[in-house]
């Protein structure tokens, strides 16, 4: 009989609630423990909250954190960036926090359509698993997220995503799996 510690179904319960399967999943194919996944998702949530609260504008930009680094990235003019920088900082566990912002998205669609083909290349390298890598992509500039066990991975990975006809660049925020 397997035996689940209160602690480990808390968290569980915790990272169904803050997001839903797509986290569960997440959690399985992982490569940081399910406390750190936990904290970085409610980091997420309270930048997040912290747009709605006091930069609604904000609201746009894709929030990402992993190991307890922020990255921002999306449309934004220089106000709204400083001050989602400001919220995202002040909130307890972060430790970095990075951006990746641009004055405009010409083709959303082509955007989608860009995001989709990376995913595609990195399902289909039976090393990689797409859960590990969260992306925006804002008029072409691809930017990557994430947590790996190996630096072959992130060179992978970033080799994928400039593959993809329509990158215009590529920002990797991708990091090795802490000690």
């Amino acid at each position: 009989m397997i035996r689940i510690g209160t602690r480990a179904v808390l968290f569980a319960l915790l990272l169904a609630a803050l997001t839903g399967c797509e986290t569960i999943y997440k959690a399985a194919t992982e490569e940081r423990s399910l406390s750190v996944l936990v904290d970085d998702e409610v980091i997420t949530v309270k930048i997040k909250k912290g747009f709605l609260d006091r930069a609604p504008k904000a609201l746009g930009l894709s929030v990402f954190c992993h190991q307890g680094l922020v990255v921002l990235a999306g449309v934004a003019d220089p106000q709204i960036g400083d001050r989602a920088v400001a919220i995202a900082r002040a909130v307890e566990g972060v430790k970095r926090v990075e951006t990746y912002f641009l004055p405009g998205q010409p083709a959303p669609f082509q955007d989608l359509q860009i995001s989709a083909k990376i995913k595609a290349k990195i399902i289909g390298d039976g090393a990689l698993r797409v859960s590990q890598v969260d992306m925006a992509i804002i008029a072409g500039h691809a930017v990557l997220t994430g947590v790996v066990d190996r630096t072959e991975k992130i060179d992978q990975i970033v080799r994928h995503a400039r593959s993809v006809e329509g990158v215009v660049a590529v920002k990797s925020f991708l990091q090795l799996k802490a000690p």
